[in-house]
């Protein structure tokens, strides 16, 4: 059966979309749009991990830059000078202790290299720690950045 509609011959059973065609595509439509979703909700955890990291590695490097900084002062002043470049002059920072960004700490390790019984040179490494936020808010284990340098007494 024929039917003539605006000047165009359509047959009866080609004349639109069935109910379940349309439930159908709505569907496909539906997972569709879930997934991209997903994918965005992926990307956004991955951006907000890379910006944690990115803010680690650069307290990491202030802190070695402030050990740097020691060994080229006066040995005769406090925490200052090549000697001084212990544990006691740089201690371990705690979570909210570091100035800036509180969700990270610190810890500073110095090793002594001895070259005929005098210190020539210190090994240091400085972690930063920091606790990613996951999915739903929870806090992810604790991850870090570690850097290390060595610094060699030139007097």
């Amino acid at each position: 059966m024929n039917r003539l509609v605006r000047g165009i011959r359509i047959s009866g059973s080609q004349a639109g979309f069935t109910l379940a065609k349309f439930l159908g595509a709505v569907c496909v439509i539906s997972l569709g749009l879930v997934a991209v979703g997903a994918g965005f909700a992926t990307a956004i955890q991955g951006f907000e991990t890379s910006r944690l990291e990115m803010t680690a590695t650069f307290l990491a490097e202030q802190r070695l830059e402030q050990v740097r900084a020691t060994a080229l002062g006066n040995s005769l002043v406090g925490c200052t000078g090549f000697a001084n470049i212990t544990a006691a002059c740089f201690p371990a920072q705690r979570y909210a202790s570091v100035t800036n960004p509180p969700s990270y700490r610190s810890t500073v390790m110095i090793t002594d290299y001895m070259v005929n019984g005098i210190i020539a040179r210190k090994r240091v490494d400085v972690e930063v720690f920091y606790r990613p936020i996951v999915a739903r808010g929870a806090l992810a284990t604790e991850r870090s950045v570690r850097l290390s340098t060595v610094i060699t007494n030139h007097t």
